[in-house]
């Protein structure tokens, strides 16, 4: 099979991946600046050699069949490799400059920004540095994204996937709100007005932990922002207790704005990745990057 794939010709896959992307050849077309014809052909030859069809062809449009969609998949990846080797040799000409994008969560991202971007920019100046700040765990489909910085487990075989420690929530509540609503055992949230980390619907389950102790609680709103950010911010304003990351309670809790309740608990340890595609360290600039990331993240995540 190894023989056979060999004689699949890079066009062909560039062809087949735009069509995809784009939905039509017609688009496709002008994407790459060449005919119509060429793109057909390029799929067609795919096809053929794959012995599948990949397209759907309608009249003014195509779609992917479902081996289609599982090969674009594949080829995305494969496409990012080859860029990656552009990168490497350019990079070895030039240094650690150009621009290095990464994704992660806002609320850890904007941790990762404050604590890791100043020190990049000293050693490396003429660094470039983006932060994707999305919930998403599609970023590293795009091969824009050099690294991810990820909470909870990664399951994709395609990427690097290095632990870097863990953080917990804590349960918090505007001092007015829990003096008049207190709190002796998680169970009493059912009870209390809560702020979820929802885009949907209020309500969720808090599980907390305290050593071997291990209690899950229903919880309801009566507000729910997929956001941790707005979350602290409704919870300073008294209108619920809130269940936030530790790493977000620092300066609140220290100037009184919020306080820490049943502070004997806390919630199950989220863990931390630092995740990036293999030969990623080949590239200096990315390389730059994930030298420091690996030295910085444990400290941030267990702050």
């Amino acid at each position: 099979m190894v023989l056979g794939i060999r004689t699949i010709g890079l066009p062909a896959l560039v062809s087949f991946r735009t069509v995809a992307r784009l939905g039509g050849i017609s688009a496709a077309a002008a994407q790459l600046g060449i005919a119509k014809s060429g793109v057909s052909r390029h799929v067609a030859q795919l096809e053929d050699h794959l012995g599948v069809r990949l397209l759907e062809r309608g009249a003014r449009s195509v779609r992917l069949t479902p081996v289609g969609r599982r090969l674009d998949d594949r080829i995305r990846s494969i496409l990012a490799e080859i860029d990656v080797l552009g990168d490497i040799v350019a990079e070895e000409r030039a240094g650690v400059t150009g621009q290095v994008t990464i994704a992660a969560t806002p609320e850890f991202g904007a941790l990762v920004a404050a604590r890791l971007f100043p020190e990049l920019r000293r050693r490396h100046p003429e660094l470039s540095l983006v932060m994707r700040a999305d919930y998403a765990f599609e970023d590293m489909q795009d091969p824009g994204t050099d690294l991810a910085i990820r909470v909870g487990r990664v399951h994709d075989e395609r990427l690097v996937a290095k632990p870097m420690g863990g953080f917990c929530r804590w349960l918090v509540a505007a001092p007015e709100l829990a003096e008049a609503a207190p709190l002796r055992r998680p169970a009493d949230l059912a009870t209390r007005p809560c702020l979820t980390f929802r885009g949907d619907r209020p309500g969720a389950t808090w599980r907390f932990e305290r050593g071997p102790e291990k209690v899950a609680v229903d919880v309801t709103g009566p507000i729910a922002v997929r956001n941790f950010g707005v979350l602290l911010e409704l919870a300073r304003a008294g209108q619920g207790f809130g269940f936030l990351p530790a790493f977000m309670l620092a300066e609140p809790l220290a100037r009184g704005e919020l306080v820490r309740c049943l502070p004997g608990w806390t919630s199950p340890e989220a863990p931390v990745y630092l995740t990036f595609r293999p030969g990623s360290r080949n590239i200096a600039r990315v390389a730059a990057v994930l030298e420091l990331a690996e030295a910085v993240l444990p400290g941030l995540s267990a702050a």
